[in-house]
């Protein structure tokens, strides 16, 4: 798979579990964690992926193979406490790709195969942002459904300066609200672009 050099991804991981209870990015997930599954599905789909952390953190804590992520760029992000805006304007500073897919570390379901979806979508798409959007029957079997779009939501260079200017809880969501007439949705039937590890009971039974 050739991957494309102008389309990378900003992984925002920099928030503090507060409903999880523990800091769910080392938690258990199979027979790794959950940062580590996350990192490994969008290093191999991605040819730049950031990784945003709080000034504190120890990347290493996170997965024990860091050094195999060579693709991975780690930020941090001083002002994270004050909200999910600030991860992302410290995740886009001087950056210069072309796209940049903002995904969220505690989301590690979401397939390679829809990212390279994603990203291919991306590279045919004239619109300023894309979106998964969950379109199959089966998500009822796995939980009620609360929402079909998800993530990761992809961004075009023109709207970066919007993104640098994020404070505060506003993220990627105030761009899909304000722009919702211009997103391109990318269809799919990937349950994982909506799963999102609040609670230990989102995890699998053997991993709670």
């Amino acid at each position: 798979m050739t991957k494309l050099q102008d389309i990378g991804c900003v992984i925002l991981g920099a928030g503090f579990s507060r409903r999880f209870g523990r800091d769910k990015r080392i938690a258990k997930l199979q027979h790794s964690t959950v940062a580590a599954t996350t990192l490994g599905t969008y290093c191999a789909a991605f040819a730049k992926v950031r990784l945003v952390l709080r000034e504190e953190d120890d990347p290493a804590q996170f997965t024990a193979d860091l050094e195999k992520f060579s693709n991975l760029e780690i930020i941090r992000a001083p002002l994270a406490y004050k909200g999910m805006g600030h991860s992302l304007s410290a995740g886009f500073a001087a950056i210069d790709w072309s796209w940049a897919f903002v995904a969220l570390l505690d989301m590690p379901f979401v397939s390679q195969t829809t990212l390279v979806g994603l990203i291919t979508h991306a590279r045919n798409s004239s619109a300023p942002l894309i979106q998964p959007r969950l379109v199959s029957a089966l998500a009822t079997a796995v939980k009620p459904l609360e929402r079909q779009h998800g993530h990761p939501i992809g961004i075009h260079n023109r709207l970066f300066s919007e993104v640098r200017a994020s404070v505060g809880d506003n993220g990627a969501r105030r761009l899909i609200q304000q722009r919702a007439e211009q997103i391109d949705y990318f269809d799919c039937d990937d349950v994982g672009v909506i799963q999102d590890i609040d609670h230990p009971s989102d995890l699998p039974a053997e991993n709670q």
